[in-house]
């Protein structure tokens, strides 16, 4: 099998969807030039589709719909072992290219970032502009101190004791309760470091 896979894997056999010129084209790829959206079955069709059409803005090249036992075969026996669409993936070209997320809708920006957090790898937020504030807006999750400092409603401290500041509280998505968990988590591990307070 080897000989078959080393052969294939240089070859043009995936169909692709890749953005050129602003238009969603699709055409034939070896393995090297694409992703896998293989993991995003396990996904909702919006986040699936969401995901997708993000990383296609962000400039990235997806192979669709190919089985998981075609990536297996090419992860044992092929040159380049199958990049697959995943958190981390997404994470790295969010930061890469804030333009293919800035004109999402609020609600999408969200479901973004519930995707994105799937893995609980917080450290990896730094640089992307998905962190929910009450007054509608995102702000940029930030790992450096010194940075502006925003702040966590509680339910014993909520955002209406400080009217006025809505730029600088998180919203915490009530009606989500996965992200509010999570925003929740982030603030414990990581938001401490960079002076967010509870």
């Amino acid at each position: 099998m080897e000989p078959l896979f080393a052969s294939l894997c240089g070859l043009p056999i995936f169909h692709v969807e890749c953005k050129q010129q602003g238009a969603i084209v699709q055409r034939w790829a070896c393995t090297s030039e694409c992703v896998f959206d293989c993991s995003l079955r396990r996904e909702d069709p919006n986040t699936r589709s969401l995901v997708i059409s993000t990383l296609l803005d962000a400039g990235v090249t997806v192979a669709i719909n190919i089985q998981p036992h075609l990536l297996l075969a090419l992860g044992a026996y092929g040159k380049h072992a199958p990049e697959t669409v995943g958190p981390e993936l997404v994470r790295a070209h969010l930061r890469r290219s804030p333009d293919a997320y800035k004109h999402l809708p609020h609600s999408s920006k969200l479901r973004l970032l519930s995707y994105i957090l799937k893995d609980e790898c917080f450290d990896d937020l730094g640089g992307i502009s998905l962190l929910p504030l009450v007054d509608g807006s995102f702000a940029q999750f930030q790992k450096e101190k010194g940075v502006e400092t925003v702040y966590l409603p509680t339910s014993e401290f909520h955002a209406e004791l400080l009217p006025g500041l809505e730029n600088l509280l998180v919203s915490m998505v009530d009606e989500d309760e996965f992200l509010r968990d999570k925003l929740q988590k982030i603030a414990k591990r990581i938001f401490r470091s960079i002076q967010l307070y509870l």
